[in-house]
């Protein structure tokens, strides 16, 4: 098959929730791996995990590269942000134990999947990429280098403003210089705690 075709074959498959087809798919034709199947530039691994296929997910990634784990959509998206952005530890832990600086990873909105997990109060899958992530780091001070958005929001902004406060509370523990950090808007997260 000819890649035009693939796309269009794994586009179909996935839609219809035929994993155990997909993932053959995958076996049978490296093409199919960075094919990017959506108009938002999805490849089938992307949709998988919006999907929940946690299982599948797991079968797909013992076939792929790690460039090809590290294919981002549009927005800049990669199967990592999307399972933070679920909250689902189990791909969380699978992803990010496969390519560990995939959760510092920026989109489009300069958010990593550490940062996404923060915004949707998914504290788990927080907490599972932080400590997966941050003991690789040479220097401990670069973990704040991925808790902030282009709006100068950071990760304990969000949680805040989400009302997440036991996630808050998690993240004042492991990056209490957050506490003290200023948005765009001149706000703080003690600010926000006062709204």
């Amino acid at each position: 098959m000819d890649t035009e075709k693939i796309k269009k074959y794994l586009f179909q498959i996935a839609m219809r929730s035929k994993w155990e087809a997909v993932v053959r798919s995958y076996w049978l034709n490296k093409k199919a791996h960075g094919a990017k199947i959506t108009k938002s530039g999805d490849t089938a691994l992307h949709v998988a995990v919006s999907d929940g296929q946690e299982e599948h997910v797991n079968e797909l990634l013992n076939q792929i590269t790690v460039k090809e784990l590290e294919i981002q959509n549009e927005r800049g998206n990669t199967p990592l942000h999307i399972a933070a952005w679920m909250g689902n530890e189990t791909m969380c832990s699978c992803l990010a134990n496969a390519h560990p600086s995939l959760v510092t990873t920026f989109n489009v909105d300069n958010e990593t999947p550490l940062f996404l997990a923060a915004v949707y109060g998914k504290k788990d899958a927080f907490l599972c990429m932080h400590h997966i992530y941050i003991p690789t780091l040479d220097d401990p001070r670069k973990r704040y280098n991925y808790c902030t958005r282009n709006n100068g929001d950071t990760i304990l902004h969000c949680a805040i403003s989400g009302d997440n406060f036991d996630l808050a509370f998690q993240i004042i523990h492991l990056y209490e210089d957050l506490v003290n950090s200023v948005n765009a808007q001149g706000f703080s997260p003690l600010h926000l705690l006062v709204y």
